[in-house]
């Protein structure tokens, strides 16, 4: 099934929380112990010529109040409401209010983000990336897809024509015409690439030269631009043995131990040295590209080094537009009986979602308090590439627009979920045959699918029985939605419910309409499977086009007014119902407060 573009814009509110999935650890509490992601390159090219001659074919404690108190099916919230009967162990009464405060969407929320080194098997399957990124890409007034670039590779860019002597790499001499079509394809994906800057190997001076003749390219195109520049990637956990190391993985995490420290390269970065080296790098950047903004700093542990964002503020240029981090709630790099060791149980868990948008809360209240906007330039359900097992499963599918609402909620401005092409928490990849997807991508594909131009979160109350872990998100665009089979709806309310549970959930809706809705289904075998995922009866093929028989399933209002439906277990549904031009119309407050970089779309 085809949707369009222009129905694609927006978030969902959560405002439903049945169950907790039973872990409460720390998010990603171990994560100073396990192996820094080191990526050596066999080739080197300019970060910004990469992005765009490779991917030229491709089209909480924040300062935001909550809109509703979180329901919760335990004890403080009883399955029997005033006047009305008591719940059973799998039902649940979900209630959107007609009138109620609503949150604005900020433009391109999702995006992705990958290493150098992924970027040449990209180029090879340029046709099949377009297609994904079409059925993952935002709508509304900026259509587009935010590609950042860069990660643990980042910082194995040599940016210089003199190879330093401790890295036996190619080096990479640009031309003016490589420029040039960079500049070219980068306008004709209508990619917003975000630009990822190290300041291990490179310098000031050499990145603005690059960036200048880059940004001077792109001047009279239309299109794809540099959407920011990046600086850092997780410098408060940066080691200089690790760096020369190269890729590190869970399964070699003891190399690290053997590499010495380059005589070139920093023995460590301090919150103040990276500020100060903010500084130079943003000047010299502004003085080439005065509209592009800086992001930075990147960091591995937000929470716990809150310190770096206060020093770096201290030394806030003009550029400086985003506060940007990185944020795993488990980590294949630690070991079992860790808490952040991944299971699939704990990838359904609160901790995973709900865990992650607490653990980022202070530092986007201390962004938001700068004027500042936070953008988590890498997530994913689990870092160090992922666990066989655990990443690869549909347990990320029903994590993924969760989590992604969840951030939402706390006033993250946007995310990029991060994954190498060859990676086990990849969403998707590319074989001989074409497209390989992951459970994930349908998990992101569904999340896109809530969107709608001029989207807003709305407020839900929810009442369930205690057994359910249900969770629930409701959005409301002003655009027409294809729902397939030729059917359009005007003024959509986007309902999603996302059940974590092994058993099935009877579900009351109470909207404020009385026409037929439609229901789409995210479905497999169980939380464990790999494959046999559908999403409204169809999947992707190798070409990246759908492929079986939609199954769109109609829902009227029962007698007195209501939608009742069921969701399997381990499973999630899409409910879409037509509203009113008045209905839930009023304008929201910004969820990412006014700063965002890619701004509303209302």
């Amino acid at each position: 099934m085809s949707r369009t573009v222009s129905a694609e814009l927006g978030l969902a509110y959560m405002i439903g929380r049945v169950g907790g999935g039973g872990d409460t650890g720390a998010v990603d509490s171990d994560r100073r112990t396990r192996s820094r992601r080191r990526g050596l390159l066999t080739w080197f090219v300019l970060a910004g010529l990469t992005a765009g001659s490779l991917l030229g074919a491709a089209p909480g404690g924040s300062d935001i109040s909550p809109l509703v108190v979180r329901a919760v099916a335990r004890a403080d919230v009883p399955p029997r409401a005033p006047g009305q009967p008591a719940l059973g162990p799998n039902q649940a009464d979900v209630t959107v209010p007609g009138p109620g405060p609503m949150k604005d969407i900020p433009n391109l929320f999702l995006g992705f983000s990958t290493e150098y080194s992924t970027l040449p098997l990209v180029e090879q399957h340029a046709v099949d990336w377009e297609r994904v990124l079409f059925n993952v890409a935002q709508g509304g007034s900026v259509p587009a897809e935010t590609l950042r670039v860069g990660g643990d590779s980042a910082e194995h860019v040599i940016y210089g024509r003199k190879p330093p002597q401790f890295a036996p790499w190619e080096v990479f001499s640009p031309t003016p015409q490589l420029v040039d079509a960079s500049a070219k394809v980068i306008s004709a994906s209508k990619l917003q690439v975000i630009i990822d800057i190290n300041t291990i190997t490179s310098r000031p001076r050499e990145v603005a030269t690059w960036m200048k003749l880059l940004s001077s390219s792109l001047y009279n195109v239309v299109g794809g631009r540099i959407a920011a520049f990046e600086l850092g990637n997780e410098p408060d956990i940066y080691s200089c043995t690790q760096w020369a190391g190269g890729l590190l993985t869970a399964g070699d995490q003891s190399s690290d131990t053997k590499q010495k420290c380059p005589a070139n390269l920093p023995t460590r970065i301090t919150a103040t040295s990276f500020a100060k080296s903010f500084q130079a790098y943003a000047r010299a950047l502004y003085s080439v590209a005065p509209s592009v903004p800086m992001m930075a700093p990147a960091l591995a542990m937000a929470t716990d080094h809150l310190g770096w964002i206060k020093t770096l503020l201290r030394y806030r240029t003009k550029n400086l537009k985003v506060i940007s981090a990185h944020i795993y709630p488990y980590s294949a790099c630690a070991r079992p009986g860790q808490a952040s060791y991944p299971t699939i149980q704990k990838v359904l868990s609160e901790n995973a979602t709900a865990g992650m948008a607490k653990t980022i809360a202070p530092a986007v209240a201390l962004a938001h308090k700068a004027g500042l906007s936070v953008r988590l330039t890498e997530i994913n359900s689990v870092t160090c590439g992922g666990t066989l097992g655990v990443s690869n499963t549909f347990a990320t599918a029903l994590w993924a627009p969760d989590a992604l609402f969840e951030l939402m909620n706390a006033g993250v401005a946007g995310v990029n979920l991060h994954a190498r092409v060859n990676s086990i928490n990849r969403p998707f990849s590319f074989t001989r045959q074409g497209l390989e997807t992951r459970p994930l991508l349908y998990g992101l594909i569904l999340f896109k699918r809530m969107l709608g131009g001029g989207a807003r979160l709305v407020p839900v109350q929810l009442r369930a029985g205690r057994s359910l872990n249900l969770k629930v998100w409701a959005v409301r665009a002003d655009d027409s939605t294809d729902v397939g089979k030729g059917a359009f709806i005007r003024n959509p309310l986007n309902v999603l419910l996302i059940n974590k549970n092994p058993g099935s959930a009877r579900i009351t809706l109470h909207l404020p309409t009385n026409q037929r809705g439609f229901v789409e289904r995210l479905l497999a075998p169980s939380a464990s499977s790999t494959s046999g995922v559908t999403l409204e009866g169809q999947h992707l093929n190798h070409q990246a086009e759908w492929q079986g028989k939609p199954k769109l399933q109609i829902i009227r209002p029962t007698r007195d007014g209501s939608y009742v439906l069921t969701v399997r277990g381990e499973s999630a549904a899409l409910v879409t119902v037509p509203v009113a031009p008045h209905t839930l119309n009023s304008r929201g407050e910004h969820a990412a407060g006014t700063a965002a970089p890619f701004g509303y779309d209302k």
